[in-house]
């Protein structure tokens, strides 16, 4: 079952347990707005729910569970986080967009053609903001297992810009090292290395002998800056291209 399935079930097991009339009338708006076609549908036995600023916050999750489960689903968070629910009117959507911005919400819409319908669907990408949603629904424990594998998707995205950051930086020392030792062997096979004056000396003996070491470590061990060192061997290479 997927993990937009088992929260649809368990929302179903919950919303059998509502005794409150308002409550019950709300959820089923919530699925009426995904279904009609027309919002004037709507208006004669729904008008107080369609005016926003007379619902409270009970009624606004129950319109909420309501339209989810009519239409909507969550996509597996290891995968991606992506919540969405799909109307058959425009004006309807624009009203979810509204529902959804009083609760803080920045949802966004895109019209999709699916043979000769039109579907208006109204999405959430943000990682907050769908756990946020999952906790409207009530959810508790979809909701931590979404929060828990958001932690290891990014303990694991952190780990990897890491070793990628590393790795790239370490190609690029080897690289320049291996363009320093050239031009330091350049010198010496064209006996312009005795030319050299002694701190560009120092800069390549130690080079020579450390080729891994990167140039702050090499830097360390002739106990002058990074920016000193930088400069030292730069100024061989350039020789070396004379």
């Amino acid at each position: 079952m997927s993990f937009s399935s088992e929260i649809k079930e368990r929302l179903l097991e919950n919303v059998s347990k509502v005794k409150d009339e308002r409550l019950k009338k709300a959820e089923t708006f919530g699925e009426y707005i995904t279904i009609n076609h027309f919002k004037s549908a709507l208006e004669r036995d729904y008008n107080d729910l369609l005016l926003l600023n007379t619902a409270d916050d009970d009624i606004l999750r129950q319109i909420i569970i309501g339209s989810f489960l009519s239409s909507g689903y969550i996509t597996d968070p290891s995968i991606d986080y992506h919540v969405e629910v799909i109307f058959k009117n425009k004006a309807l959507a624009d009203y979810y967009i509204n529902l959804l911005s009083l609760l803080d919400f920045t949802p966004r819409y895109i019209k999709r053609e699916v043979g000769r319908n039109v579907n208006h669907s109204v999405y959430i990408k943000e990682a907050d903001q769908v756990s946020t949603y999952l906790s409207i629904l009530g959810v508790s424990s979809h909701m931590l297992k979404f929060e828990q594998i958001r932690v290891e998707k990014e303990v694991k995205n952190n780990i990897n810009r890491k070793v990628n950051c590393e790795t790239a930086n370490l190609s690029k020392t080897i690289k320049a090292s291996v363009n320093q030792v050239n031009a330091i062997n350049k010198l010496k096979e064209n006996k312009k290395y005795n030319a050299l004056d002694k701190k560009l000396k120092e800069a390549a003996k130690v080079r020579l002998k450390y080729p891994d070491d990167s140039i702050e470590m090499l830097a360390n061990r002739l106990n002058i800056t990074k920016s000193g060192m930088k400069h030292r061997l730069d100024k061989i290479i350039a020789i070396a291209s004379k």
